[in-house]
């Protein structure tokens, strides 16, 4: 069974003016379908074929498990975005405190590994072992292939005039911590397929 391109959890205007409905449609429509296009095209007739896109992305070599790895983080990345934004919960929040002392420590510690990441990388909040941890990614690096729980994530869009401190603001302003908050009390993560 081929996969198919999720639909976002919003309209493409939901997000503005943080992020422009063109952007969204870019991204989705565009970007993400292409790479849920060519992650049919590396299953099809293989031994992948009826596989979910976590089991892929963990079981799969090089190519393969690279294209589930991007389409699974985009889907996550538009589930880590909400036109309503919002604030981390209780224990979310005690966590990051615990962690980084504030929610500013937080947002450093993202910007630091934003500069960090390469363009069109993903900067991802996790829960490991000792508590939460920000990592940084190239497109195909996601928390589950290093056994870590993805909590949110922010997508570093490259290209030329991408002003990576506008993409900061408006990862801010759209953060779903209602979804963070979900990742970050158990294992879930949103239907891939």
């Amino acid at each position: 069974m081929p996969f198919e391109l999720p639909a976002l959890p919003y309209d493409t205007k939901a997000l503005a003016p943080h992020l422009s409905r063109e952007t969204v449609i870019q991204r989705h429509s565009q970007t993400q379908r292409a790479c849920v296009a060519r992650l049919n095209q590396l299953v099809e007739d293989s031994p992948w074929a009826s596989a979910s896109l976590e089991a892929i992305l963990l079981g799969a070599e090089r190519e393969l498990a690279r294209q589930a790895a991007q389409a699974w983080a985009f889907t996550f990345h538009w589930h880590s975005l909400s036109p309503q934004g919002g604030a981390p919960d209780d224990a979310l929040g005690q966590a990051i405190a615990a962690r980084w002392g504030e929610p500013a420590g937080l947002r450093q510690a993202i910007a630091t590994a934003a500069s960090d990441a390469p363009p069109g990388g993903w900067v991802w909040l996790v829960r490991d072992a000792q508590g939460l941890a920000v990592m940084a990614g190239d497109v195909h690096d996601v928390p589950l292939s290093r056994g870590l729980t993805p909590l949110l994530v922010h997508h570093l869009a490259g290209g030329q005039g991408i002003d990576t401190a506008a993409g900061l603001d408006a990862f801010w302003a759209l953060a779903n911590w209602r979804f963070a908050a979900a990742n970050f009390a158990g294992p879930s993560a949103p239907a891939a397929r």
